[in-house]
């Protein structure tokens, strides 16, 4: 018995010698590394003081320090991958610029200074405000419809915006968890050449279009009807502003048919095509979107079917299949790039760190949508706006991988805008933090 008792004993000194190698009671202590990350900006602009640095782990755990004059954070970190990120906007000479700066898969092991390389992209007035394109669920049941997809474009400003050359692409390949032959060496290989190309051609208005301030307007990318009277989930897209409409050149009537007498024959966006097929192949599940504004007096039919204006992604140089158009990137107002929330580990970006330092994130089929953050500071700026503002915002999402989604201004931007207030959303150009997954599209509100 007392034998027994002995290696009892001993079992429970060693038990506590395991979880408590101190023995002094205390759980063990975490070691902490003292890690400074440095932003690194063009020589043109200085550091300043105040831009939020975000290091991220590979369990998700954020944490946040902000620079000081010389454009340096401190941080203390335990051991671990983590990711690096910063956004800053500034101004110079008339324009706005917004810098982005992301570094991952970065290994802390012991105390160290990392520098983060500001890459800078300048802004214009008219941004993406909402992207509809995963469908919904049919009424009884039996699958998902999705020809409804649709577009919305915004004058994120107090001053009015004309475009005379405006147009929209869509990023190759078709889905960002594809098959990517852009990628050389892990660049892309157009990602410093100054374009962007969008896949099988693009599409254009036949005229040019004025935005009042803090005006949208609808585009309908499948079907300008009134969807709802055949699937009640769906979206009503008869009073859409523009359409994609060109059926001499597109002609499947499943994508297209003919539009609602109320929009305009002159509305119909008009389409350079140098794909293969009878319709323009725009991902129901994570597509790659930009709007752009050729240059005044350029041709987009003429300018997309130029030899000299074609991009193949490598290793398919010739095929019709691949062809995409060169955008200049001096062109581009704006770009959101959507991964599958079903495929997060095998997307890649589509889009060079200039234009797109992010994604969002999309669960499609269930009537979601990706929307765009409000600049909480920025609206609640604006003295007309006083008493206008709809907080308690409730239309967040979970994805398919269980991870919330909202709008963290806490404004109901759908709302207020119905209440009469204007609305700035975000625009840092990064996705991560512009865009969330809403649970409707706003033309459901």
């Amino acid at each position: 018995m007392k034998k027994l008792l002995m290696i009892a004993m001993a079992a429970i000194v060693f038990a506590a010698c395991e979880t408590d190698p101190t023995g002094n009671g205390k759980e063990p202590s975490i070691t902490l590394y003292d890690v400074v990350a440095e932003l690194v900006y063009p020589a043109e602009f200085a550091p300043t003081e105040g831009i939020e640095i975000v290091a991220k782990n590979s369990n998700g755990t954020t944490t946040t320090a902000s620079t000081d004059s010389e454009g340096k954070a401190s941080f203390q970190l335990p051991e671990g991958k983590y990711e690096f990120s910063a956004s800053d906007k500034r101004a110079l000479d008339g324009y706005s610029y917004t810098f982005n700066a992301m570094v991952s898969n970065l290994v802390i092991s012991e105390s160290t200074t990392i520098q983060l390389e500001m890459t800078g992209s300048r802004s214009g007035q008219i941004l993406i405000k909402e992207i509809y394109a995963g469908g919904c669920q049919k009424d009884d049941g039996s699958g998902v419809y999705q020809f409804d997809k649709y577009i919305t474009i915004y004058n994120n400003s107090d001053q009015e915006a004309t475009l005379n050359n405006f147009g929209v692409g869509m990023a190759n390949p078709f889905n960002a968890h594809a098959s990517n032959s852009n990628y050389v060496d892990g660049t892309l290989a157009y990602a410093d050449q100054g374009f962007t190309p969008s896949a099988s051609g693009i599409w254009f208005m036949q005229h040019p279009i004025t935005l009042q301030p803090f005006e949208e307007k609808v585009i309908a990318i499948n079907g300008a009807i009134n969807h709802t009277t055949t699937y009640s989930n769906s979206v009503d897209l008869s009073n859409a502003d523009y359409c994609m409409y060109d059926p001499e050149v597109l002609d499947n009537t499943s994508y297209y048919p003919a539009p609602s007498e109320t929009i305009a024959v002159k509305d119909y966006m008009k389409v350079c095509f140098i794909g293969l097929g009878n319709a323009w192949a725009f991902s129901a599940i994570c597509p790659g979107v930009f709007i752009f504004n050729l240059d005044e007096g350029i041709d987009p039919l003429a300018y997309g079917q130029a030899e000299e204006n074609i991009y193949y992604p490598v290793g398919n140089e010739g095929s019709a299949v691949h062809a995409c158009v060169k955008i200049p990137n001096d062109a581009i107002l704006d770009v959101v790039d959507i991964f599958s929330a079903e495929h997060l580990d095998e997307s890649l970006p589509r889009f060079s760190n200039t234009l797109e330092a992010g994604y969002t994130v999309l669960t499609n089929k269930l009537g979601y949508t990706s929307y765009r953050n409000v600049d909480k500071e920025a609206t609640e700026a604006i003295t007309e706006n006083e008493g206008k503002i709809v907080y308690g915002y409730a239309k967040g999402t979970v994805d398919a991988n269980g991870a919330s989604s909202t709008d963290n201004s806490g404004i109901d931007a759908e709302a207020s805008i119905a209440a009469g207030a204007k609305i700035i959303y975000m625009d840092t150009n990064n996705s991560t933090n512009d865009f969330h997954q809403r649970a409707n599209a706003a033309l459901r509100d």
